[in-house]
């Protein structure tokens, strides 16, 4: 049976994360998350799972398509949650040919067609406004798959030219790759792993410290307030 959605949202919504929303906002995240709710099971096989950290969940994974909607989730149907960080065998084949086996830690993972994994700690973590935050970098994941493939660049408005997409990132993607640069960047270096990455890291940086995403790629920010239809610094 369908799980009915929380009435009490003061705990989700009082995290720093949303202190900039207007009144009027915050009612549209409430009423926005709830839908989530009903559209998106989150379940657990190790912890049992209370409507506040439901709630806790689905406020944060709506933030980035507040302006957007709920169709830009489409085909996200379950959120699994598990303790802490997993680990999982991985093996890779190199350009070469040579196999590499090794343990992967992660704290959240999306498959294309499968569920989203959560680590519980990561998410009582999130939301305080320092540049981490699990939830957001999984719904990037998401939404990077609308235009087909997890490539960091989901599909683009009328107003936002493919070139334009590729040219700004591009260019913040090469200059952070640069040893140097992520040295001093106060951005995690992690961004650097690759397009996809990037996209999730820098739109995590992008609701939860525009102000150092302002600052160190002012392009790439008003890029971003474009396509999420959101000015964190406004």
């Amino acid at each position: 049976m369908r799980r009915r959605s929380p009435d009490d949202w003061s705990d989700a919504i009082a995290l720093p994360l949303f202190a900039r929303l207007s009144g009027e906002e915050r009612e549209r995240l409430v009423g926005l998350a709830a839908q989530f709710l009903r559209r998106v099971q989150i379940r657990s096989n190790d912890i049992e799972l209370t409507d506040s950290m439901r709630t806790l969940i689905a406020a944060q994974a709506v933030l980035p398509v507040l302006n957007l909607g709920l169709s830009w989730y489409r085909g996200w149907k379950t959120i699994v949650v598990v303790p802490g960080e997993f680990r999982r065998a991985v093996t890779d084949v190199d350009a070469a040919g040579v196999v590499h086996e090794y343990v992967d830690r992660s704290v959240g993972e999306s498959w294309d067609d499968g569920p989203v994994l959560l680590s519980w700690d990561d998410v009582r973590a999130s939301g305080y406004c320092d540049g981490y935050n699990v939830v957001i970098h999984e719904a990037a994941h998401r939404i990077d798959l609308t235009d087909g493939s997890a490539n960091g660049r989901p599909s683009l408005p009328r107003d936002i030219a493919p070139s334009e997409w590729y040219e700004t990132c591009g260019a913040a993607f090469a200059d952070l790759s640069r040893p140097a640069r992520r040295r001093r960047s106060r951005i995690d270096a992690y961004a650097a792993t690759d397009d996809a990455e990037f996209f999730a890291v820098t739109t995590e940086v992008f609701f939860e410290r525009p102000t150092l995403l302002n600052r160190e790629y002012p392009d790439l920010y008003r890029l971003y307030a474009r396509f999420y239809r959101q000015d964190p610094l406004g």
